[in-house]
């Protein structure tokens, strides 16, 4: 049986191999299949001898096929390169699909990327946002064929890590890493020449970094699987850092809640981040007014759900979120609590060493009212960011 086993794995190693030559990907299945070296899947389209196996069993590592790839397949080096923009280039239409959480979700980039997609190559992108506020990398694991392969997409952008480093959650990194891999081997299996692009996003700071207290391990799992695996990484967190240390002042007004960056955040960061890394012209992104994270935080404010947010809804919005970085409740946030020296240096205007809500709250505070354009005393959807 064993024997009978073996020449069936054999037969089904070949065939896949022989699926990838014709899709001119010989080069890059192999090297790409599990970072979980000893269990593997070996599942090619067209071949009824096996069976893809339920997300559950996958997200357990419960997979029933196993081989072992040669130490040379193991070592050989994928040279990194994004195919989605030659493909574009040579005319190829390309479906992308974003997974991933809130900052994905919500994220303005991701309908700016959309337009400068649009510009530089009109009608060729469909960017398809199948990420989900709250998610972790075991909602991915268990939505992925909903909300990533059944739309058969050319490339996919993951990121998870933010939420799988919330505290109480409860998630290892060795957890979130197998769910990462996990993900990676059922897309190439299903679409072996998808092109796989994993990103760490930007680091909040304040009450949401505090619930994430081993943030840099989770997002360590990104950059070390794509190293290991020749996949790109797009380093947001790099980039908003960079931002953070400049203009301090200006990071908070571009991630009001210390997680979520707004259009702004957007069009001065994040999209410019992704043109870069992907080799596109950045273009005009600003064309895009979409919001998504205003919306996001219009409902958070607006406390009586009547569609418009008062000053003193705004004003406790900003002051409960001041509180929640606020641990020893003494009324001033250190270096500590924000977990950023930077931005307490630059928001610290009488330069005591801590931030008091008014400093806090300065740009916020004007902002309500030079967005008040009728002086009506409430602002609407569109009137704050």
């Amino acid at each position: 049986m064993k024997k009978l086993n073996l020449v069936k794995t054999l037969q089904t190693l070949a065939f896949c191999l022989l699926t990838a030559t014709a899709y001119g990907q010989k080069s890059n299945i192999l090297p790409n299949l599990s970072a979980d070296h000893a269990k593997q899947v070996l599942i090619c389209d067209g071949n009824q001898d096996f069976k893809t196996p339920t997300s559950e069993h996958i997200a357990n590592e419960k997979i029933g096929i196993e081989h072992a790839l040669t130490t040379h397949s193991l070592q050989t080096k994928m040279v990194k390169s994004t195919r989605l923009i030659d493909h574009l280039k040579m005319g190829s239409k390309q479906t992308v699909v974003a997974f991933g959480t809130s900052l994905t979700a919500v994220g303005a980039w991701v309908d700016q990327l959309r337009t400068v997609f649009n510009q530089q190559f009109p009608g060729q992108v469909n960017l398809i946002n199948g990420a989900q506020g709250g998610a972790n990398s075991d909602w991915g694991v268990k939505n992925l064929d909903e909300k990533v392969l059944k739309h058969r997409p050319d490339c996919v952008f993951i990121e998870f890590s933010i939420n799988d480093a919330v505290g109480s959650r409860r998630t290892s990194v060795d957890h979130a890493r197998k769910n990462l891999n996990n993900m990676i081997d059922r897309i190439l299996v299903k679409i072996p020449s998808c092109e796989i692009i994993l990103m760490v996003m930007n680091t909040p700071v304040g009450h949401t970094r505090e619930r994430r207290p081993n943030l840099p391990a989770f997002e360590n799992n990104y950059r070390d699987v794509a190293k290991e695996r020749g996949f790109q990484l797009i380093d947001h967190g790099k980039a908003w850092n960079t931002f953070l240390k400049k203009n301090p002042s200006r990071f908070l007004f571009c991630v009001p809640d210390t997680v979520h960056p707004v259009r702004l955040g957007g069009l001065e960061v994040s999209t410019p981040t992704m043109a870069m890394a992907l080799g596109l012209q950045l273009g005009n992104p600003e064309t895009n007014n979409e919001q998504p994270c205003f919306d996001y935080l219009f409902r958070m404010m607006d406390v009586d759900k009547n569609k418009a947010v008062t000053r003193a809804e705004f004003d406790q919005y900003w002051m409960d979120s001041f509180n929640k970085s606020d641990r020893d409740g003494n009324g001033m946030l250190d270096a500590k609590e924000l977990w950023s020296e930077e931005l307490v240096s630059g928001l610290d205007d009488n330069k005591d060493g801590k931030v008091s809500y008014s400093e806090y709250s300065a740009s916020f505070s004007k902002h309500f009212t030079k967005r008040d354009k009728n002086s009506d005393g409430s602002l609407v959807r569109g009137e704050i960011w």
